[in-house]
């Protein structure tokens, strides 16, 4: 049985022409009407027609200098409005961007702009250090620009791409089928992080699916087509497809954005009391955090009517937790991967609650056995998943590309789930073995690779298990090569991938074994390994 979500028209217009037309008509509707406000500072804010000025002054300052279409520009700074002015800014000069975490190491930050090879990035206070180290010995990066105020002498600050007088200058015309907007970095099942190709086609056909759907969704509850809500709170971070995609999103509408430069509990009740908030867009690990907080009695919350939840499935405790806090509260859930620019199913009011939902418009849904035959309701299986927000490829990995599509053009997702004769899909597992530290993507397999460097360590396992802060946490369990298991070699391996990589792939629990379970091919039997050591850890208690 295949499921197909509702006919998509086709829409080729590149990203941000399709934006900066809403801008002006935003504008037009509202005059001086507010794009972002930054949550910690409210001063700092800016209106839609400035927003468009400074896309336009940006595009033409990358053509001045040199830059040509197709060129890779790295985007490395917590959330400011600057950087969603920066990112279209690049796409109207027909660059493409990547975006890395801000809260990389030298060591991640150098692999991303070695194998995107990009020619600029633009940094805040907190990652130039960083961006400076990891792009010391690189010649191909042309410039590094901060958004910070007082940047090293070396550093363009973020103002020279702005103050400067307009000449209309001719930007490259735009492939939306081919070129490529965004150069997302997913941490695949083995190996390093890959290079998701993604295009303007992608891009715009994934906005006027969302566009669609939640079209349908207001119209069901009586609300006018050109309906919008006048703020909304954002702290996903922007370098994540998901914080990306609802910033484009959100700014199609005409929010006002309330953009946190860090996620911050307290702000967030704070603002969600101040602006009458209605909708909030969250991960699970901050409905986690939301409601054990002792701060919660201390707001009126009373106008969130809807949570969005993504990235990852809602715990259960949590998601009752939060309906016994406010009872007519709704929580939506979706499911999305980097490699499909952000969403392939969302829940609408009459899917079945703990799914996350149908197929998007333009959307089709497949589920195989083992066998590689189709599933039938209820039946559990591999998802499999085509539409036209599809990634175009691996950056530079044709093979792995091929090797992750049927004869028919669908994607595996790697990911276990069944669904119900509506077509509302329930994720079970997931074959692949990423583990979700708050929201965010980590390779057991990078892990081990940085591990394996210790001269201690002969072989290593490493999995995720669960964790009420965090929702995962990884777990080693370590061959050592001359048997020692104390706690000095352990705190030493530690130390040793806690200072390669970021704050949430940090080891912080090592189990010594005598070996490490493998198939007759030298695969790990990974989730062999993790059962062992459930197991006895609970003996031990």
């Amino acid at each position: 049985m295949i499921f197909h979500g509702e006919k998509l028209e086709h829409h080729d217009t590149p990203i941000h022409d399709f934006l900066m037309d809403r801008f002006e008509r935003h504008e037009k509707n509202d005059p001086g009407c507010l794009a972002f406000t930054t949550a910690e500072n409210e001063q700092d804010s800016i209106s839609y027609k400035n927003l468009n000025k400074k896309i336009v002054q940006i595009s033409e300052w990358f053509v001045e200098n040199g830059f040509k279409k197709g060129d890779v520009v790295l985007l490395a700074a917590h959330n400011n409005w600057r950087c969603f002015a920066f990112c279209m800014g690049a796409w109207r000069a027909g660059l493409v961007v990547s975006a890395a975490s801000s809260q990389f190491t030298a060591y991640e930050m150098n692999y991303q702009i070695e194998d995107s090879h990009s020619q600029l990035i633009l940094a805040d206070a907190h990652t130039i250090s960083v961006v400076l180290e990891a792009s010391k010995n690189l010649n191909f990066v042309k410039n590094v620009i901060s958004i910070s105020p007082n940047p090293p002498k070396s550093v363009i600050g973020f103002e020279t791409l702005t103050a400067r007088l307009i000449r209309n200058l001719k930007m490259p015309k735009i492939d939306p089928i081919n070129d490529l907007v965004l150069l997302p970095y997913s941490s695949g099942t083995t190996g390093k992080p890959k290079g998701v190709m993604i295009t303007h086609l992608n891009v715009s056909m994934m906005m006027i699916s969302c566009i669609r759907f939640h079209d349908a969704i207001a119209k069901s509850y009586g609300l006018p087509d050109d309906f919008i809500f006048p703020h909304e709170l954002h702290f996903l971070p922007l370098y994540h497809v998901m914080g990306l995609f609802r910033a484009l999103l959100t700014s199609y509408r005409g929010s006002n954005q309330i953009l946190f430069t860090k996620f911050d509990m307290e702000l967030m009740l704070k603002s969600i009391e101040k602006y009458s908030i209605a909708i909030l867009a969250a991960v699970p690990a901050i409905i986690v955090r939301m409601v054990n907080s002792p701060l919660l009695k201390n707001y009126d919350l009373s106008s969130l009517g809807t949570i969005s939840v993504g990235s990852a499935p809602l715990p259960d405790g949590a998601l009752q937790k939060l309906k016994k806090l406010i009872p007519d509260l709704r929580i939506v859930q979706g499911y999305g991967m980097t490699e499909f620019s952000f969403a392939t199913h969302m829940q609408s009011p009459d899917c079945a609650d703990g799914s996350v939902g149908r197929p998007v418009p333009g959307t089709s849904m497949k589920v195989k056995k083992e066998d590689g035959t189709l599933c039938g309701p209820h039946e559990v299986g591999e998802l499999w998943i085509k539409g036209p927000q599809m990634m175009k490829g691996y950056w530079k990995k044709e093979a792995a590309t091929k090797e992750l599509k049927d004869e028919d053009g669908f994607m595996r997702t790697g990911d276990i789930v069944y669904f119900n004769e509506n077509g509302d899909t329930f994720i079970c597992d997931r074959i692949k073995e990423l583990i979700k530290v708050n929201a965010k993507q980590v390779a057991p397999a990078e892990l081990e690779s940085v591990i394996l460097e210790h001269d201690d360590v002969a072989d290593v396992c490493v999995f995720g298990v669960d964790d009420k802060d965090s929702g995962e946490r990884p777990v080693a369990c370590v061959v050592s090569k001359q048997g020692k298991r104390d706690l000095e070699t352990m705190k030493a391996i530690m130390m040793h991938i806690n200072q390669k990589l970021a704050r949430y792939k940090h080891i912080k629990e090592i189990e010594f074994v005598g070996e490490i379970l493998r198939t007759g091919t030298g695969k790990i039997l990974r989730r062999t390994m993790k059962k062992a050591f459930l197991d006895a850890k609970k003996s031990r208690l």
